[in-house]
Formats: C-alpha cells, sequence, structure tokens
C-alpha cells in the first residue's frame, strides 16, 4: 500500500465534497451567484471514524476505545423534484451516463465502530425500521457498514445503535422533505455522527498483516472465478476486486492436475484457473483439462463497458449515431442501444463547433473534432466564422405549440437564471404570475424548433374575457397572466386572461384561402373549410352565404366550429387549434353581448405541408432498385472456389520467364467465359493508335452478400458498421448503425454489400490507362500505356504464387484477379462496407459517367406533380435530390472514409507492384495516382451539377406559376426546402485519399 493517502477534499463546497467543517463566510459566492441547488450540506459525520481509519491503514491494526457511528443521507428522496441535468457518470469521459435515478438509493447509509457486534434502528418520521448490515468486521471488533432504506417514509430522521442491550450511538438528522430548493434535487447528502461512548475496555484489531481476502468479485466473466477464488484468500487486483478481508478459511482438499484455460479465452485466466480447479471448482465454462490457442484481446477485458451505437431524435439522429460509436452519447441528446468495448476515434482537427438548434452537450464539438459536422445542426466556426454562408433553413413543420410549449409548475425566483431557465431546446417566452408571491412567477417555455413567433397574455380590466386572435393559438389561461400582456400582471375580478401565440405557419397555410362575397360559392378547384353568417356585417341579416375556401389539397384545416353563445363569455379555442378569425355572428348570426366576438376555431393539418408522408427510404419490398444483388454469394465460405481455369494456371506455375507463346496458349475462351459468367463483368472499350477498338473485359472478384458478410471469415474482418441516409424527408446526412443489432434476414432485405471505389473505377482507369484521357477530358501528365499490351496481359495467367493475397484469397493469377481484390471477395472481405440499398444504387449512378443520378423523365414528371400540389411527388423529388448529396455525405463519413482511403491506397500500392513485375506496366500507378483523384473529383462536379439543374427547374418553373397568378398551395415549402438543399450543396465534395 502507498505510504500516504490524500483525504480530498476540505473546504470545496463548490463541488459539495467538502469534507471540512463549513465556514459560512466563505459561502458568500453562492448568495450572489444565487446557486440553483442547496450546496455547502454538513459532512462532519464523515470525519468521525478518520483517526480509526487512519491508525489502521498506518500501522495494520487500530485500538477501540471509543464506540459511535457516522451516518448520512440525502435531504429529498429521489423522485421528489428534477433531476437539473445532473447525470451518473459523465460522457466528457467517455462513460455511459445514467439518469441519477436510476443507480442512487433511497436509504440512511451508517458505519458503526464497535467493540462487538451491533443492531441499528433507523426511523424516518416517527416510523422505525431495522437496518440491515452488509459488512461486519472479521473477529467482531471494527467497523459494521449498513442501510436503511426510506421505503416512502419522510420527516425527522434518528440512528439508534445498541450493543448487547447496551445503546452505544442514538443520533438524530434532518428531517427528509419531498420539496426542493428551486424544484431542483439536490444530489449532496448530509453526514453526522460521532464517538458517543466509551469502550467496555480498550480492543484491538486484527492485523491486516494476518488478514486475506475472503470476498470479492471480478468484471464480466471473471465474476465466477473471482467469487470463487476471493473467498480462498486468492484475488489478483489484475482480475478481481477484493471487497473483504479477514482470517484465511480452511481450504477444500488438493485436486492436482494441469489445467488450461476453456476454447476462446486468454492468457488472463490462467491463474484463476490454476487457483480454482486445484480445490474442485473447475467451472467447465472457462478452465478445463485440454490445451487451446490462447486468443488474447485488443481491449482489456477489465474495461468498464462503452457505448457502440446509439439513435437520436429529429435533427440529433445523424450526430447521435456518429457520436455514440465512439463512446460519446451524452443521455440528454441520445439513447444509447448497444454497449461493448470502446471504438475510440482520436481528434483529427480543431474545431470550436457549437450547435445551432439548441444545447447539444458537446456532440457537435465532439463529431466536428473528428470530421463529421453536419451543416444544418452545427457551427464549426463557433459562431463568430467571417465567411458567407447561407443559413441553415428549416423544413417547414407545422409547430405543435400544444405539445411544443409547457408552464412551468412550481413558482420560482424570475430573476435566478439557472432556476427560471427552460430545458435544453427551449425558450423562455413568458412568465405566468399565477399564485406566485414577490418576483416569483411560473416560466413558459418553447421549443426552439417552434421559433420565431410572438406570444402575448391577452385580456383586461376586472372582467378579463381573454381572446385569441386571428392566427394564434391559446396555450394557457390565469387570473394574472404576466409579461408581456394587455394589462400587465393585475388579478381579474371575473373570467381569466388567456396566453396566446401566433401560428408560424398560419399566413403560409391561408395563402390559398379566401372567404367568399355575400351567396358566392366555392369554386371547383376549392373545398369548402367554413362558413359564417353576417361575417363583420356584410351581407345582411339571416344570410348564410359567406364561406371560407381552400385550393390547398388536403384542405390547411379540419373540424373547424365557430366558439360563443350567449354572452360569449366562453369564446376561446383549445390549444390544438388556432383562431381563423373573430366575429360577433360567427356561424348562426346571434349576436354577442357586450360586444364581444365569437372565434373559428380550426385544427390546423400537418399533411398541407406534404410533412408525415416520406417515402420510405429503405427497401421493404424486393424490387427495382431494391432487387437483391444478383451477383453476391449467399454461401458462408470465406475463400474463393477456384474454377477450371485458375486450377490450369496453377499446374503452370514452373513457368520461369512471361513466355509470350506460353501465355497465348494458356488462353482458352470457353473457360474464360465461363468464369465470366458467374462473375460481376464491367467492360473498357480502347481506340489504338491505329483506330483498332479493343475491348477489355473487367471481371469482378466474387464477392459475400450482406447477409454473410460477417459469416465464419478466417481473415480481417469487414467493419460492424451499416450506412443509410437519417430518417425525416429529404435527410442528407447519414447515420451508422451496428450490424450486430439486426437479423442475417433483415441486413439482406435492406442492405447492399458495398465497393469502394465503385466497382466501375476499374473501367474508367482502364480507358485512361490506354488514351491519356481523364474522366474530366483533360490529358495525363503521364501519359498513356499501349491499349494492345493492356488487353495481352490483362488477364494473361501467371506462375501461382506471383502475386501476393490479402485474407484468406486464393487463385490470384492475373493482373485482373490482383487488382479486383483489391476491391474486395470472398476472402479479403475488410474492404467491402455495408450500405443502405437505395443509398447505394445512387452511388453507382453517380460514378457511372453514363448515367443520370435520376432519370430525367421520372424528375421532370415528380416536378410538374408536385408543381400542381402533390405533396407526395414533393417529397419523392426532394428525395432523390437528397440522396445524392447524401453519397457524398457517405464517402466522407468519419466511420467511411478509413476504409475508402486504405482501398484507393492499395490499389495505387498494387499498380506498383504490377509495374514492376511487367514493364509495359511501369506507369500504371503514376497514372492511376492522376486517375484517382481526378475520377472523384469529376464525380462530385457532376453530382454538383445535377442537384443545382434539378433545384434551377423547380425555382423557374414555380416562380412561372407564381407570376402568372398560378402559385401551387405548397409553394412555401417548396421554397423553402430548395433553400435547404442549396445550403447543402457544400456537402458534395470528393473524399480526402
Amino acid at each position: 500500500m502507498p505510504e500516504f493517502v490524500q483525504i480530498i477534499s476540505w473546504n470545496d463546497y463548490g463541488e459539495s465534497h467538502h469534507i471540512g467543517p463549513i465556514r459560512d463566510h466563505a459561502l458568500v459566492a453562492f448568495d450572489t451567484g444565487k446557486a440553483p441547488y442547496r450546496y455547502s450540506l454538513d459532512h462532519h459525520g464523515w470525519r468521525v471514524l478518520l483517526p480509526f481509519a487512519i491508525d489502521r491503514y498506518k500501522n495494520n491494526k487500530a485500538t477501540i476505545t471509543s464506540e459511535g457511528v457516522s451516518f448520512w443521507y440525502r435531504t429529498t428522496p429521489k423522485d421528489a423534484c428534477g433531476t437539473g441535468g445532473t447525470t451518473g457518470n459523465t460522457v466528457s469521459q467517455l462513460q455511459m451516463e445514467f439518469q441519477p435515478n436510476d443507480i442512487i438509493q433511497d436509504s440512511v447509509f451508517f458505519t458503526v465502530l464497535s467493540t462487538d457486534t451491533v443492531s441499528v434502528t433507523v426511523s424516518i418520521g416517527g416510523m422505525s425500521s431495522k437496518g440491515v448490515l452488509r459488512d461486519l468486521p472479521d473477529g467482531g471488533a471494527g467497523l459494521y457498514h449498513g442501510s436503511a432504506p426510506f421505503n416512502g417514509r419522510t420527516g425527522d430522521v434518528r440512528i439508534t445503535v445498541t450493543r448487547k442491550s447496551v445503546t452505544i450511538a442514538d443520533e438524530t438528522g434532518p428531517a427528509i422533505k419531498n420539496d426542493c430548493h428551486n424544484s431542483i434535487t439536490g444530489f449532496d447528502a448530509w453526514a453526522g455522527g460521532g464517538l458517543t461512548s466509551r469502550a467496555p475496555s480498550a480492543v484491538d484489531t486484527p492485523s491486516l498483516e494476518n488478514e486475506v481476502c475472503i470476498r470479492g468479485t471480478g468484471a464480466n466473466d471473471f465474476d465466477v472465478l473471482c467469487r470463487t477464488t476471493c473467498y480462498w484468500g486468492y484475488c489478483p487486483e489484475s482480475a478481481c476486486v477484493c471487497r473483504a478481508t479477514g482470517a484465511q478459511i480452511k481450504l477444500p482438499p488438493e485436486t492436482p492436475g494441469e489445467v488450461h484455460p476453456a476454447e476462446g479465452l486468454n492468457s488472463n485466466y490462467i491463474g484463476l484457473c490454476n487457483y480454482a480447479c486445484l480445490y474442485g471448482a473447475c467451472f467447465s465454462t472457462y478452465c478445463g483439462k485440454d490445451e487451446y490457442h490462447l486468443i488474447e484481446p485488443t481491449v482489456s477485458p477489465f474495461n468498464p463497458p462503452s457505448c457502440t451505437s446509439g439513435t437520436g431524435d429529429g435533427d440529433w439522429a445523424a450526430l447521435c449515431s456518429f457520436t455514440c460509436r465512439h463512446g460519446f452519447c451524452p443521455i440528454a441528446r441520445c439513447k444509447c442501444t448497444g454497449q461493448g468495448s470502446l471504438n475510440l476515434m482520436n481528434p483529427s482537427q480543431a474545431t470550436k463547433a457549437i450547435s445551432r438548434i439548441g444545447e447539444d452537450h458537446g456532440l457537435c464539438a465532439f463529431a466536428c473534432a473528428r470530421g463529421l459536422c453536419p451543416k444544418d445542426t452545427c457551427d464549426s466556426s463557433g459562431g463568430d466564422s467571417q465567411e458567407q454562408t447561407d443559413p441553415p433553413v428549416n423544413q417547414v413543420e407545422m409547430p405543435h405549440l400544444d405539445r411544443d410549449c409547457y408552464r412551468f409548475t412550481e413558482c420560482v425566483d424570475l430573476d435566478n437564471t439557472q432556476a427560471s431557465s427552460c430545458r435544453d431546446g427551449y425558450t423562455r417566452m413568458s412568465f405566468d404570475r399565477a399564485s406566485c408571491s414577490g418576483n416569483s412567477g411560473l416560466p413558459i417555455c418553447c421549443k426552439n424548433s417552434a421559433l420565431p413567433m410572438e406570444c402575448t397574455w391577452r385580456g383586461s380590466g376586472g372582467d378579463c374575457n381573454g381572446q385569441c386572435h386571428k392566427g394564434e393559438v391559446t396555450l394557457f389561461e390565469s387570473a394574472k397572466g404576466g409579461d408581456p400582456g394587455e394589462s400587465g400582471d393585475s388579478k381579474c375580478s371575473r373570467g381569466h386572461k388567456v396566453f396566446c401565440c401566433g401560428l408560424r405557419t398560419f399566413s403560409a397555410m391561408t395563402s390559398q384561402c379566401r372567404w367568399t362575397e355575400c351567396s358566392e360559392k366555392c369554386a371547383g378547384d376549392e373545398t369548402q373549410v367554413a362558413q359564417a353568417s353576417e361575417l363583420e356585417g356584410k351581407c345582411g341579416l339571416g344570410t348564410l352565404t359567406n364561406r371560407y375556401c381552400c385550393k390547398n389539397n388536403p384542405p390547411p384545416f379540419s373540424n373547424c366550429h365557430w366558439v360563443g353563445q350567449g354572452d360569449c363569455a366562453d369564446n376561446t379555442c383549445n390549444n390544438k387549434e388556432v383562431t381563423l378569425i373573430l366575429d360577433q355572428g360567427g356561424g348562426d348570426g346571434n349576436l354577442c353581448s357586450w360586444w364581444r366576438k365569437k372565434s373559428l376555431c380550426c385544427t390546423p393539418e400537418e399533411a398541407v405541408f406534404g410533412n408525415g408522408v416520406c417515402p420510405n427510404p429503405y427497401c421493404t419490398i424486393l424490387i427495382g432498385d431494391c432487387a437483391l444483388d444478383e451477383w453476391a454469394e449467399d454461401d458462408d465460405t470465406d475463400e474463393d472456389t477456384c474454377d477450371d481455369h485458375d486450377e490450369l494456371r496453377r499446374d503452370e506455375g514452373a513457368l520461369a520467364e512471361y513466355d509470350a507463346l506460353s501465355l497465348l496458349t494458356l488462353e482458352d475462351g470457353s473457360l474464360l467465359e465461363k468464369r465470366a459468367k458467374r462473375r460481376r463483368t464491367y467492360q473498357a472499350v480502347i481506340e489504338d493508335i491505329i483506330q483498332n477498338l479493343i475491348e477489355i473485359i473487367i471481371i469482378a472478384r466474387a464477392y459475400p452478400g450482406s447477409g454473410t458478410l460477417h459469416s465464419n471469415t478466417r481473415g480481417d474482418p469487414a467493419s460492424d458498421d451499416i450506412f443509410e441516409l437519417a430518417p425525416g424527408c429529404g435527410n442528407v446526412d447519414v447515420i451508422v448503425k451496428d450490424r450486430k443489432t439486426f437479423t442475417k434476414k433483415q441486413i439482406s432485405a435492406a442492405y447492399d454489400t458495398e465497393h469502394n471505389p465503385d466497382l466501375q473505377f476499374m473501367a474508367d482507369f482502364l480507358h485512361t490507362l490506354g488514351t491519356g484521357e481523364l474522366p474530366d477530358l483533360s490529358r495525363t501528365v503521364n501519359g498513356f500505356i499501349d491499349p494492345n499490351d493492356i488487353e495481352y496481359w490483362w488477364d494473361a495467367p501467371f506462375p501461382f504464387g506471383t502475386f501476393p493475397t490479402q485474407g484468406t484469397s486464393r487463385c490470384i493469377n492475373s493482373i485482373n484477379d490482383f487488382i479486383m481484390d483489391f476491391f474486395g471477395s470472398q476472402g479479403n472481405r475488410k474492404p467491402l462496407l455495408l450500405c443502405e440499398r437505395r443509398l447505394n444504387q445512387m452511388k453507382g449512378r453517380i460514378f457511372n459517367r453514363e448515367m443520370r443520378p435520376v432519370n430525367d423523365v421520372v424528375m421532370a414528371g415528380l416536378r410538374d406533380d408536385a408543381l400542381s400540389g402533390d405533396t407526395q411527388a414533393e417529397e419523392t423529388m426532394f428525395d432523390n435530390i437528397a440522396r445524392a448529396i447524401g453519397v457524398r455525405n457517405y464517402l466522407n463519413h468519419p466511420d467511411a472514409l478509413p476504409t475508402v482511403s486504405t482501398n484507393r491506397n492499395n490499389l495505387i500500392d498494387g499498380s506498383g507492384l504490377i509495374g514492376r513485375l511487367v514493364p509495359a506496366f511501369a506507369r500504371m500507378r503514376d497514372i492511376l495516382m492522376e486517375f484517382d483523384e481526378n475520377w472523384y473529383n469529376d464525380a462530385a462536379e457532376r453530382t454538383r451539377g445535377w442537384v443545382d439543374e434539378m433545384l434551377d427547374l423547380i425555382l423557374q418553373d414555380l416562380d412561372a406559376l407564381s407570376q402568372a397568378g398560378r402559385a401551387p398551395p405548397n409553394e412555401f415549402s417548396i421554397r423553402a426546402r430548395v433553400a435547404r438543399l442549396l445550403n447543402r450543396r457544400g456537402d458534395i465534395k470528393p473524399p480526402k485519399r
């Protein structure tokens, strides 16, 4: 044991872990700063037993001359109030976070110093219960530790300790109450006690030198062995944790014999197995007589589990899926869905990133420092960038103010910014004085996504009769109200005031609606939503002719009805409705008394913006773009099955030189054709210098399907990551999931085994290799290779073993086989990734220079339908454009980029080896380096051009309709979504190599 142990801290009142006495003059800062918690509870009880503990630590034993108790507890039950954002563990240290209520106990804890066995009684609010002893000293003299649960009791606390019917301690503590300072639970404990009795005689404790471990535990699979061996005195600190010491117990008879860790285990089990089996506790799960190869872990098996996958709601989804994958999963924003060894990713760049959409608990800083910085959510500059950037544009959403706003349930000091602050992601709009005194009130908070909007308290005079105006939603009622308001916070003598907020989307929703003239009916392309009699007194008594008509399909409002009868004192809509108009006669023409007005209340409909009807971004039916990959292998083997052609090559392994005639005699066209039929092929057509067209067939290696990608592989496995677009209409961000949380059937149905680069890469490269023309039509600096040499050598058989192999691949006997194996195969799976099928299909079209991301005719049809008000077509149109941008966010995703970059560099290194083997290919590596960068840049430019073209066409057609007075009902939605996608066009950039 170390010579010195520091007891901390003496006076750290601010973090509530002080052990020294409280000095009142040191607490001024808490009053000045209006601290939200109750700091600096008395901790003197934790000093009571220090002299005894110090003596025993330094001298191995101590003499008990006085007896007493140290006890502690929280003064509020854990569920009495809010947490104030407190968590168990801290995500900043990559720890799993827990809600404090899930890990703390409502109990009175105690430690008794006594010369003999004790009994403890704890009384709370006059109701007594026996304390449960958990730890007892070996030999009877020493420290007894235990607890007594609250069991719902509140009130004053009393603890009584007896030894053989003699009371040795009788202490009291402050009451346990259900109310909290500023409505926030304080997790600090009050600690009391004292050495209150003299021992009958001085008693020495047993010496620590003579004690061994008698109880212990271990992490994960080590727990069973550790509990057994620690009980017998063998508790190695490298694998186990000793929980109690005492005299050595009598050991069981020995059972000699050589033992080993069970199959699949590691050397950490050797000592535990030897000791446990020696005394007859040879658990077959962990130990046995058969010797197996030890598999040493790359991560310590004693580390606590880390988060390995997670999710988040809405705009947080992409961030949470990435950061939780790497152990950073703040419980306030994300939900951890998988645990395991920490998948550590170190920062790759400095950043000052902050959130654009509310408190993010460090998500933007963590993600942006590691290469993922979604522009809509994070500001990488920290808010001080001088760069001109378009502000993020939110999708047009219907605010649900009944859910988006809340009012505090308890009065708080409105000048105390912490006590009166809103939850993360909310902004304080006003307050309600209610029955609060002084400068206290009930803050009213609304979700940031519902802003901007204007809110006010309506209703004035003694008879308040608060009523929301046109376009406003009634949220709360009160006798006093608050600020801003029509009459301050004076109390109503009758009636009530109402808190009204303007519906941000009201203008957009009513832009295609109108009130008809007297006796006029709705037009053929309109739907009647409501009607009125004597609207504003324009039509005359008894003429029910005013109709509210909308062109929108579906209509923007439903269930419209007039509220208010007689004196119309009850004339307010509920919090799920918006006030469409106020009128004294309303729907029946009967006028309200006292010049009051009735309210036309309507339920806003989400469908008017197309929200909630997003096309499913993931495959559910295996047809069309969602059909299974016909070239992928379904078997579980992790090795190639060499065909006849390959075996023929293998038999010629004695060839010492690459003799042209020998190579030609081995070429059997029928065998080559047979092999190509079973594998995916690509074609490169090159014109030589005499204008002959040379056709080169590129044959991909056999590769596993998505459902078998991780089955039975003996080589380096593929990543467990699954990539897909984040949920939400037109989302361009990519999320990562853990494939271990899916079944093989689920993976096969919706995901593809994905090559990076795309297999089209090699066909395009051979064109450049034989012509010197790069994808963007510029010329290579390093020239080109004679197309006839490429044709001659590309699939020529080489002696077996000429080319190095990757993973468990074999049958690598040609340049084609060698270079294509870098893209991934049955034997070499590490280069392969799992990607959502539709995203993968879009990627294939983007890198195919002869295709458009989406057929022009299809996009034109969707555009025409969307601009006629078809919201389903609108969603599909923008989803296609978003997916094209999403391909780039996939390739640049920090979890995918390492694989993409490694594969590209391996191809370059492999081409260098080919150049050394075949002199005609000496320039292949240099040409490939030029081509690689140009290929990715060209695809990015073509994608950016297509996205710009599609968005320009949408705006051009929409502007023409607007100028002609025929704007579609979803005009506002379309313009906002075009702006949002334009704001993300900067995401379209080539991945770094």
